[in-house]
């Protein structure tokens, strides 16, 4: 081992680098998305779940995902190398990561994740024409498929499992009434707020297509004498009146500075003396230097809205401080979350 890394070394300062910089950085992220769409492909083919709790050989698999063998070999061939799946020979079976977060059966199932990030791929083709004009390559709520829709939806109802007890834990809202989820996708923490505060009640605010689908979480979880869903546009709907405590999560990125200040206020107004509001978000911290995900999607939001783009701790704060908020705080929140809490009160 030594002698590799002193032949890296050598071969670093053969091309004149400062000492600890690799040019081969360059193309790893000029070709990083070799590996997504791998995992995009293999997703498509259903390839995890063939292979749920069972090895198979390469020619089953060709068999049953009715595809080319050469190019399926290169593709289950980079899938070891990434780490996804586990090969003896010719044989192939999920590993542990795979099988927890890449099969159906799993509870921790993220398939729908992936599918939504590759219906966007075709718009991150555009991102230059994006950043020349101005125009976003492809448009959020856009007519979706009920098949689209729902990918999407389990893909966000699953991987809000996965972080609803770091959210309903962060603030207690024991002793409030009525909480509003604004932009509720599949009203996943709607529902988990109301499993873990005895007699608080949810309102679940979305468009009727994504409503479908948090209809169906809902009434899994038994919750439609609590969690009640209302169809509707944050932007230019009544979001009620008393209200205790109001969450938007992932969601004020996509909506331009002047729609956020609207927003909060309406929500401020629909409130009651004493409420909170929860603002859970992919934000970049106050000097703006990162975290890198929030920076990408920001990007993300330029390509696919009018107006959204990346924000900063300190800009959300300022926002509700003015429209009325107090004791407003921003807080980094535990794993497996990525996301930023932002609080504050009416007072």
């Amino acid at each position: 081992m030594s002698d590799l890394n002193e032949e890296k070394k050598s071969g670093a300062e053969s091309w004149g680098l400062p000492e600890g910089m690799d040019p081969m950085k360059v193309m790893q992220v000029a070709s990083g998305y070799w590996q997504s769409c791998v995992l995009h492909a293999a997703n498509r083919l259903d390839i995890f779940n063939l292979l749920d709790g069972q090895a198979k050989d390469l020619d089953t698999l060709r068999q049953e995902t009715d595809a080319d063998r050469r190019c399926l070999g290169a593709l289950l061939s980079a899938l070891v190398s990434m780490d996804f799946l586990n090969r003896d020979g010719d044989v192939f079976r999920n590993n542990t990561f795979s099988q927890t977060f890449l099969t159906n059966s799993s509870t921790f199932y993220q398939g729908g994740i992936v599918y939504m990030f590759e219906n966007w791929y075709e718009a991150w083709g555009g991102l230059y024409n994006t950043v020349k004009t101005g125009k976003p390559s492809a448009l959020m709520h856009q007519e979706y498929s009920d098949e689209e829709t729902r990918n999407y939806m389990m893909g966000m109802h699953n991987r809000a499992l996965s972080q609803s007890d770091v959210l309903t834990s962060m603030i207690d809202l024991t002793g409030k009434k009525q909480l509003v989820d604004v932009g509720c996708g599949p009203a996943t923490f709607a529902v988990k707020f109301c499993e873990r505060y005895e007699g608080l009640n949810a309102v679940a605010m979305d468009r009727p297509q994504n409503l479908n689908i948090a209809k169906e979480i809902v009434d899994q979880y038994s919750m439609q004498d609590r969690v009640t869903l209302l169809p509707g546009d944050y932007n230019t709907d009544s979001l009620g009146e008393s209200n205790d405590a109001m969450l938007l999560s992932s969601m004020t990125n996509q909506e331009s500075p002047d729609n956020i200040k609207k927003l909060l206020q309406k929500c401020f107004d629909s409130m009651n003396t004493d409420g909170v509001i929860m603002i859970q978000e992919q934000l970049l911290h106050a000097d703006k230097k990162g975290p890198q995900l929030a920076a990408l999607i920001g990007v993300n939001q330029i390509i696919n809205t009018v107006a959204g783009s990346s924000y900063s701790t300190k800009e959300m704060e300022d926002i509700l401080r003015d429209v009325g908020f107090v004791d407003v705080e921003s807080r980094q929140m535990a794993p497996p979350s990525p996301f930023i809490m932002v609080t504050g009160y009416k007072r």
